[in-house]
């Protein structure tokens, strides 16, 4: 359940390089490695958002959509 509502994805368009794409991938799989980590207790909330924004994750728009995957599972803060 939770690694739902953590769920990460990546944006392409139809005009974007190889090298840009290999980017963003590479951006994800380490994203979703800090997600697992982050699940199984290994780091702090704190440090999971700190490694997603070295991934150029916005954060910020990030917990806006964690925040509605909470109330669809029928979880409020």
């Amino acid at each position: 359940m939770l690694d739902g509502i953590l769920g990460l994805s990546i944006v392409t368009t139809e005009r974007m390089s190889e090298i840009e794409s290999s980017k963003l991938i590479e951006q994800l799989e380490c994203a979703e490695l800090a997600k697992q980590h982050f699940i199984e207790g290994a780091i702090s909330f704190e440090d999971y958002l700190d490694i997603l924004n070295l991934c150029e994750v916005d954060i910020d728009n990030y917990l806006i959509t964690v925040e509605d995957n909470l109330a669809v599972a029928g979880i409020t803060l």
